[in-house]
């Protein structure tokens, strides 16, 4: 039996999401600018350089996502939010549709 964890995010995937959410529309603004035929190469790179003076945690691939029962990092199913244990073992017990135990 696999025990399960009190459902808790790790404080440092939190602080990323909230970095993340603060800074997600300057960059869409950013990004529409930089993509403009309007402006000439010297706006552009100026965007660019405001575009690069982001912190790093800004990105959506810094933040991870876990599996919301055992909070495991590592083999994630985007579609169950679940690892591959979890989804192991609700699939044996037919608590998940669409998966056949298959066996030669």
């Amino acid at each position: 039996m696999i025990i399960l964890r009190s459902i808790r995010w790790p404080r440092k995937d939190i602080k990323r999401r909230k970095i993340f959410i603060f800074f997600e529309m300057r960059k869409l603004i950013l990004k529409s600018l930089l993509n403009n035929y309007i402006y000439n190469f010297r706006w552009k790179l100026y965007f660019s350089n405001l575009f690069y003076n982001f912190p790093s945690d800004s990105s959506t691939s810094k933040y991870q996502t876990f599996c919301t029962f055992l909070l495991q990092g590592r083999s994630i199913f985007k579609f169950f939010k679940l690892c591959r244990h979890m989804v192991k073992l609700f699939a044996s017990n037919a608590l998940l549709n669409g998966f056949q135990k298959s066996s030669f």
